[in-house]
């Protein structure tokens, strides 16, 4: 029995050491199959549906279309004695953005500044004007007709009232009243058939002591700024000390639509094209759209982009706006990277994977930006089945062969 046992372990021990003796011997052959690297696998990528043009995000600035600089007419001189408006802010007809010399100076509608004070039946294009602007300023007073008569006096009676001053009272017949010192900028508390102006102002003497007795509200030159365009936000505005002359830019408004304008590097535009859509967030929290209008080079080399929008916007403020489609091409095509298509014998091709396989499919190739190209299949197999194989559809997520 020991015999048997000693047999088996030495029977054991030879086809262990024969095992490792293969091993570790192995023929030229073996050895340089074993050093090969393993075949390579193929390049697959998804097909896409997009734009050739990649998204592009800008930041841009709210402004106002135009910008006018008011300056002062030639009535108008003392010292700015305070601003009641901030940059920012909205003026309306009628606002009274700051005082001079204690008074009012109120804004108005209009195409030209006012060429004289005005009194109690004045007639005249300045009186048309006037009555204008205070048609835009809410104040009822019937069809304007150049005529500066009782419906005109009352609805700038309401207008300084409205602001907490009195009207200047000036003697009809009589040169307007000149400016009311400080001290009679308190609100109008007379009668508007008092013996004396509300304001405190001497009426001027007139030739007969019953003219001096009729008198009404003037309007001064130097208490009315015209401004082209109402309502305009406040870009800039004079401070308190100002000492007024000629050229003093008392006001710098913003008026017409907002626009977003960027300027970018001539490299940063790209394919940017008028027509683009971008999108942001405005002011309300909401998501917004704004289109590309211009495209204008700079002096500078560089370009200014400008787009409208309806959303809630605020003159000054700041926005990101992202582009999907910068070239504003029609609609997204399906897309393959350059190295998928293949060019052979004046055709051109891109090699779908079918499980292990790839199958050849013609496509014509619409357009290329950079690496990507815009593809169409051409193939019959595209739209039905021939000679039993399967339908080949190339869209988005479709595999194919790269180089």
């Amino acid at each position: 029995m020991k015999r048997l046992v000693l047999v088996v372990a030495a029977i054991v021990v030879v086809g262990v050491g024969a095992w490792l003796l293969a091993v570790r011997m192995e023929s030229p052959q073996q050895a340089a199959a074993r050093a090969e690297p393993p075949a390579p696998e193929p390049v697959v990528v998804a097909l896409d549906h997009g734009y050739l043009n990649g998204p592009v995000s800008m930041t841009v600035e709210a402004q106002n279309q135009q910008s006018v600089t008011i300056t002062p007419p030639a009535a108008l001189t003392g010292v700015v004695t305070s601003v009641d408006r901030s940059v920012g802010d909205t003026l309306s007809p009628g606002s009274v953005p700051f005082r001079v010399n204690g008074r009012p100076v109120f804004v108005l509608e209009g195409a030209f500044a006012l060429y004289r004070d005005i009194r109690p039946g004045d007639e005249g294009d300045d009186v048309l004007a006037l009555q204008k602007g205070l048609l835009a300023a809410g104040y009822a007073l019937g069809r304007p007709d150049g005529t500066y008569g009782p419906r005109t006096q009352a609805a700038v009676r309401s207008m300084y009232r409205a602001a907490g001053y009195a009207a200047p009272e000036v003697a009809v017949g009589a040169p307007a009243a000149a400016v009311p010192s400080p001290g009679a900028s308190a609100p109008e508390t007379a009668a508007p058939d008092a013996a004396a102006p509300s304001d405190g102002t001497a009426v001027p003497a007139a030739d007969a002591g019953a003219a001096a007795a009729v008198k009404g509200p003037g309007v001064l030159q130097s208490e009315v700024l015209t401004v082209p365009r109402l309502p305009a936000v406040v870009e800039g505005i004079t401070t308190v000390g100002t000492s007024i002359v000629g050229d003093t830019g008392l006001l710098t408004l913003g008026t017409g639509q907002v626009v977003l304008t960027s300027t970018l590097p001539q490299g940063s535009v790209g394919a940017l094209a008028v027509d683009a859509t971008a999108r942001f967030t405005d002011d309300s929290g909401a998501d917004a759209t704004a289109r590309v209008t211009a495209l204008e080079p700079t002096e500078t080399g560089e370009v200014t982009v400008s787009l409208l929008t309806e959303g809630a916007v605020r003159a000054g403020s700041s926005y990101v706006l992202t582009i999907d489609n910068p070239a504003a091409e029609d609609g997204e095509r399906l897309l393959a990277p350059v190295a998928a298509v293949v060019t052979r014998a004046g055709r051109t091709y891109v090699y779908v994977r079918e499980g292990t396989e790839f199958r050849e499919v013609p496509v014509e190739v619409e357009a290329t930006v950079g690496g990507v190209a815009a593809i169409v299949a051409t193939d019959e197999d595209a739209d039905e089945d021939r000679d039993g194989d399967a339908v080949v559809v190339l869209g988005e997520g479709t595999e194919v062969r790269v180089g």
